[in-house]
């Protein structure tokens, strides 16, 4: 077949452009080869040298290879001044440049640019540039996809003698990257369509104590992943303890698995917006490992940096943070742990609040062991911005608090249950003790056990608490040891207590810390319900020398605000017994169907006056007699006078047996009608007025073998006598009170005394 013409044109010019391409390809590879080194050399007035091993260009395809870049700083170059980095290139690789368009409109549009291997070292500024640069881009930027394999990447500190930061083989791509005089005005100066990152670990310095590492962590534009997070302290407690430094406590995290799913971020009119759809973390391991009481180590802040900052600085959307089986200690005082925490639809929007839904600890084990930590020494709490929490609960917890030697358990308490809703926290509940304000709290326990220490155990059923009403039920206090044991290790006598109250309630009370930073407690209402109250004394035992104080002094002296408008005790029994040196058996007291209610209980703590105290008694003396007493007293008044008055009726004699026989030696038989008492009284003396009626009274006295003694019981039964004819009233003479011993002593030898003086 035969070539026409013009064909043989077409194919001369195609063949000619071919070559001229060809030659154009060599020429630029060969200037690219052996000038543009030395054009480097001669021109290069910088502070680095810049060296590689090849260089190729192919005008085909449109691309650009470079083989072992390598930048480094030249021998006199003040790497403090000068150098902002430095480092090495495996190879750098970009395809699809349309050159006429870099040329001629300074345009970069590629297919792909790769950078693989770099190993860069980046020098951090001696002093930071506080100046906001601007940009000079006024082309566009148009890569289809960047990637960056197997990359190293470190900062030193200005000298490059310290590692602060360090990144190992660090993977990359990022798709669709457009950047124009539009996005370089922005945080992000570009945009894109896609992207991922691997890394292999991380390493990094937070502060002058504290460094981060990271195993492997993978980054694509839904989830992010981090394995093995550990923030660790790279000072030893000594080194800590003796240097000044910038923070004052050393702290060890561990994170085995971090995982973010559905996540989305980016800018909406300049303001950055994070959302994510799950946080979910295995498990978390917090310890504080070391505090220490000094003014930490910090630089003069500028003017902003005194203005407290939000604490989140962007919008911000999570909808659920689920951290499973986590562990917390603080300096071995109090160990959580096995806490699986949830929190709920996380709202922060900048300048207005930080919202959360609900946030919950679950199935947490709280231990804790009291030891001594000195105070912090630092400035108020700030907070620029409001933080408001619907719910919080603690549920399914248990609580133990164990002695300053974590040898026994003093208090334990099982199924603890929290619950408080409407949290508020802002500006000026963090200056208070309790650094925020709640709604509807409610409480719940299991079994609570505490131990007093060597007599008792105090045990409960459970606690409820709902807004300002709390009960407890079951409570007793259970002695340790025996009554023997008890008064063989005193050396001076001491009540012997068994107790039990199938209920207490405390009803409207409120708690606080008042204008002055002071703890208050109040309650409207305190009740004791079936209360049985063994309580035993023995009097061979001599009395503490120090002065007994009388009720109204104890409360007057109450060191911080307390008070209770009303306590009641309902459907109760009282037993006292008392031995003496001479008894067979203990003397027993028994009120029976016993029912208090007492009114204005209350501290004198930066009071000048109050209500009086009202205390008002009915009782079954003896199971057998109805006794009712009234006892008044004012708190505020210094000389502690009181009034106590009482009566008892229908009460047979030989229902005070149980105590007159084996305490004194003496038997009663008889009745008594009626016995009135009504005394006066301050912390020296009382008198008053004593009135009884009784009939056929008689005595019988008893030696030590419990024998009866004749001829002192005729002789008694002479001095004593056996009917008043009536209500026989009489002024007993003033009795003294014996200091050392208790208010119910004072009122008994008041009674002795007018029992004394009608019955002889």
């Amino acid at each position: 077949m035969k070539i026409t013409k013009p064909v043989k044109i077409i194919g001369i010019i195609a063949l000619s452009v071919l070559l001229l391409a060809v030659i154009v390809n060599v020429a630029i590879n060969l200037i690219i080869k052996n000038q543009l080194p030395k054009i480097i050399e001669d021109k290069n007035d910088t502070a680095y040298n810049l060296v590689y091993d090849d260089m190729n260009f192919s005008i085909f395809s449109n691309s650009l290879s470079i083989e072992n870049v390598e930048l480094t700083p030249k021998k006199n170059a003040d790497i403090k001044k000068d150098i902002d980095f430095f480092g090495k290139v495996e190879r750098i690789s970009v395809t699809g440049v349309n050159f006429y368009e870099l040329i001629k409109n300074k345009n970069l549009k590629a297919y792909t640019i790769s950078v693989i291997g770099p190993d860069i070292t980046v020098l951090k500024p001696a002093v930071r540039d506080t100046l906001k640069s601007e940009s000079k881009l006024s082309s566009i930027i148009d890569i289809d996809k960047i990637s960056i394999q197997k990359a190293h990447l470190r900062m030193m500190t200005s000298g490059n003698d310290t590692l602060l930061h360090e990144v190992f083989n660090f993977n990359s791509e990022i798709d669709g990257i457009h950047m124009g005089e539009y996005t370089a005005k922005k945080d992000i100066p570009f945009t894109y369509t896609d992207y991922s990152f691997k890394i292999d670990s991380i390493y990094s310095v937070v502060n002058d104590l504290q460094i981060v590492k990271s195993a492997k962590i993978e980054i694509d534009k839904d989830n992010i992943s981090v394995n093995n997070f550990r923030m660790l302290p790279y000072k030893t407690s000594k080194e800590f303890k003796q240097n000044t430094i910038e923070t004052n406590t050393r702290i060890l995290v561990d994170v085995p698995k971090l995982t973010l799913k559905n996540t989305d971020w980016g800018y909406n009119n300049d303001d950055l917006y994070v959302k994510i759809g799950t946080i979910s973390i295995d498990s978390i391991n917090v310890r504080i490992l070391d505090q220490k009481n000094q003014t930490v180590a910090q630089q003069a802040k500028k003017d902003i940096e005194k203005v407290a900052q939000p604490l989140i600085p962007f919008q911000l959307d999570v909808d659920e943070i689920d951290i499973k089986k986590s562990w917390f200690n603080s300096l071995g005082i109090l160990d959580i742990s096995n806490v699986n925490i949830k929190i709920k639809k996380i709202s922060n929007k900048v300048k207005q609040h930080l919202l959360i839904d609900e946030f919950q600890l679950n199935n947490p084990q709280f231990v804790h062991i009291p030891k001594k930590t000195p105070k912090k020494t630092s400035e108020p709490s700030k907070l620029n911005d409001l933080i408001l929490i619907n719910k919080v609960s603690v549920n399914n917890a248990n609580y133990v608090l164990k002695d300053k030697n974590a040898k026994y358990k003093k208090l334990t308490v099982n199924n603890f249950n929290l619950t408080l809703s409407d949290i508020r926290v802002d500006d000026k509940t963090v200056l208070e003790n309790v650094p925020f304000v709640y709604k509807n709290p409610l409480l719940t326990t299991g079994k609570i056990h505490f131990d007093t220490g060597k007599d008792y155990n105090i045990h409960a059923a459970g606690i409820v608490v709902k807004q300002a009403n709390a009960s407890v039920k079951d409570f007793k206090m259970i002695p340790k040891i025996t009554r023997k044991q008890h008064a063989s290790k005193l050396k001076y006598g001491q009540d012997y207590y068994n107790l039990s109250t199938a209920s207490i309630q405390f009803n409207n009370f409120n708690w606080g810390f008042n204008a002055q930073d002071e703890f208050f407690i109040k309650f409207k209402e305190v009740v004791l319900n079936s209360m049985d109250a063994h309580i035993y004394r023995d009097a061979s035992i001599p009395n503490n020398p120090k002065e007994n104080h009388l009720y109204s002094y104890r409360l007057r002296n109450v060191d911080f605000p307390f008070e209770v408008q009303s306590l009641k005790i309902k459907n109760s029994k009282l037993i006292y017994e008392e031995d003496s040196a001479t008894s067979t058996n203990p003397g027993k007291l028994t009120f029976a169907n016993f029912n208090l209610t007492a009114s204005n209980i209350y501290s004198g703590y930066k009071r000048s006056s109050g209500p009086k105290t009202q205390i008002v008694v009915n009782t079954k003396f003896m199971q057998q007699g109805d006794l009712v007493a009234s006892w008044q007293f004012d708190i505020m008044d210094r000389s502690d006078k009181f009034n106590i008055n009482g009566d008892l009726k229908n009460f047979p004699a030989p229902a005070m047996n149980p105590f007159l026989k084996p305490y004194m030696k003496v038997q009663a038989n008889g009745k008594i009608d009626h016995m009135a008492f009504n005394f006066n009284g301050n912390n020296d003396q009382a008198n008053g007025n004593y009135a009884m009626d009784f009939k056929n009274l008689k005595m019988t006295l008893f030696n030590k073998e419990n024998k009866e003694r004749k001829v002192l019981t005729a002789a008694a039964n002479l001095v004593v006598r056996s009917d008043t004819d009536g209500f026989k009233k009489t002024e007993i003479k003033p009795v003294d009170r014996k200091k050392e011993k208790s208010f119910f002593n004072f009122l008994w030898l008041c009674i002795m005394q007018g029992l004394k003086q009608t019955v002889i």
